[in-house]
């Protein structure tokens, strides 16, 4: 038996440095995304502050169906989230909401499945 895989990827750039440096915004969007995916977090989430060489912040959380994870960089305002599932979610929902929260140009943005 081969095991379904749901597998997005969200980047966005030409964001608020100041926003993409909150340890609290990013734990926001894990326990805000596994929610809008319908699954629990069992492990997490981790959030870390980046480095002064590679500033931003890092969080990873472990679902139920597998992982979500987030990364900030705060010097060239990018983010990158990462969300792998073996259980079905509504990607569309999750795009829309990660727009809205970090106010994000949909314009400035790479958003797919990987297959």
């Amino acid at each position: 038996m081969i095991t379904q895989r749901f597998h997005f990827i969200f980047d966005a750039w030409g964001l608020n440095p100041k926003t993409l440096n909150s340890k609290k915004l990013v734990e926001s969007l894990l326990k805000d995304t596994a929610k809008l995916c319908q699954m629990r977090i069992i492990g997490g989430p981790l959030v870390v502050q980046g480095m002064d060489y590679n500033p931003g912040i890092s969080g990873f959380c472990i679902i139920d169906f597998s992982h979500i994870s987030i990364h900030t960089f705060s010097g060239p305002g990018e983010v990158c989230v990462d969300i792998f599932s073996c259980k079905p979610f509504d990607p569309k929902e999750i795009k829309n909401y990660l727009l809205k929260k970090l106010k994000a140009d949909p314009k400035k943005l790479t958003f797919f499945q990987v297959s």
